[in-house]
């Protein structure tokens, strides 16, 4: 067993080791770099994509959870519209230190018409100030304004407007089933115009003022959907659980974003499947690019073991000298390649690449913006150094295995 003081004087030398051949060590760190820096890349841009994914469902349809009629979700019509009572509301108000804000909703298909030319539209009853704290709405106005609690215009998608020839200041007529068969028809002044980045919100899209929506439907002090946006996405699951038990499961039911969307997390999870087939051929590239980097080196090193070999140094020693140079130089290439890395995932997080062509008309029938972000979470940079740098060091133990290896008769002719 080596004493505290010739292990100290292996790792001095081994220290020593890598700056007395500069560009040896130069060469072995940047193979490890480059490969962190491919492997942080590839990582940032799947969990990117993966975040807007999320973030596009959550913050355009589904919200983090949803308190809805018990029979809504599998029959969402205007009968099982939610009765927003107390219950709810003290169960909201129990676990307020969970939630951000809520968002209360009330929607359904209606025919649009003005004159002659009609439309299938989506009727959104909103609270215009809690809907933009949600997906930013008034930042998608072109036209006009939203509207305030007393007002009762409508907003409509710039698609709507054109197909019906709309603008503001004109009429829009909506007629539809409201609640318990009720009739909901309404003639309703344009007072804005949203533009969307996907085609089916701008071409479906008519919001009202909540009250007004709720007389529309025949639905007082009725919601179609209560979305809840919690503080941390980490604390969805546990909140559902709490608040359904919390409210009468014979009336109301919580459900998550994934158990709104089950085909979207169908489609993580093959996409998952997929990224990890990628994540390890790319491990298996980086693998023989540092590998063959370390043959490279090797080469020079052999008449260099031989004489050290040949002075009495032990195989066993010079075997640890290997292995920590080995542990330096990876640990440099690796944090060299997060020192690079992180300011250009950064800038990339910062601008999203444009998707254009086919691949962004995909995205949009998705129902996702048509752009390729990247994630800076901390966990891709620790978790792709962490891989790398175990991988240099399986491949830096084939030094190891030169020294038991080699011969000294044939060293030292070299």
């Amino acid at each position: 067993m080596l004493k505290p003081i010739h292990m100290k004087m292996l790792v001095t030398l081994a220290w020593r080791n890598l700056w007395r051949k500069k560009r040896r060590t130069f060469i072995t760190a940047s193979s490890v770099m480059f490969a962190t820096i491919l492997a942080i890349t590839l990582m940032s841009m799947v969990n990117g994509m993966k975040d807007q994914m999320v973030d596009s469902i959550v913050q355009n349809t589904t919200g983090h959870l949803q308190i809805q009629d018990v029979m809504y979700n599998d029959e969402p019509t205007m009968d099982h519209a939610l009765g927003y009572e107390q219950e709810v509301k003290a169960a909201l108000e129990k676990y307020s230190a969970d939630i951000d804000y809520i968002v209360p909703r009330i929607h359904g298909f209606c025919l649009a018409s003005k004159g002659m030319s009609t439309r299938g539209v989506k009727v959104m009853g909103v609270e215009a100030q809690k809907e933009d704290q949600m997906n930013s709405l008034s930042s998608r106005l072109i036209k006009g304004s939203m509207f305030e609690p007393r007002d009762d215009f409508a907003v409509i998608g710039k698609g709507v407007a054109e197909q019906l020839d709309l603008s503001l200041g004109d009429t829009i007529v909506l007629l539809g089933r409201g609640f318990q068969g009720m009739t909901a028809a309404g003639k309703f002044k344009i007072g804005g115009v949203l533009a969307f980045p996907l085609p089916e919100q701008n071409n479906t899209l008519v919001y009202l003022p909540l009250d007004i929506a709720q007389g529309f439907f025949a639905a007082p002090q009725r919601l179609t959907n209560l979305i809840i946006m919690t503080k941390q996405k980490d604390l969805v699951p546990e909140l559902a659980e709490k608040l359904n038990a919390e409210l009468d499961d014979e009336w109301y039911r919580v459900l998550t974003w994934e158990e709104l969307m089950p085909d979207k997390v169908a489609a993580f999870e093959a996409r998952d499947a997929q990224v990890s087939v990628f994540a390890w051929i790319l491990y298996i590239v980086a693998g023989f690019g540092i590998f063959g980097t370390v043959i490279t080196m090797m080469f020079e090193r052999v008449r260099e073991f031989g004489i050290l070999l040949s002075i009495g140094l032990k195989r066993i020693r010079l075997s640890i000298i290997c292995i920590l140079e080995t542990i330096f130089v990876s640990f440099i290439g690796v944090l060299a390649g997060i020192a690079l890395g992180f300011p250009i995932m950064f800038w990339l997080y910062k601008h999203p690449i444009p998707m254009a062509d086919d691949l962004g008309d995909v995205m949009i029938d998705m129902g996702i913006e048509p752009v390729m972000s990247f994630s800076i979470s901390p966990d891709i940079f620790i978790s792709q150094a962490i891989n790398i740098f175990f991988i240099a060091l399986i491949v830096g133990m084939y030094p190891v295995y030169k020294v038991f290896r080699l011969d000294m008769g044939s060293s030292s002719r070299k």
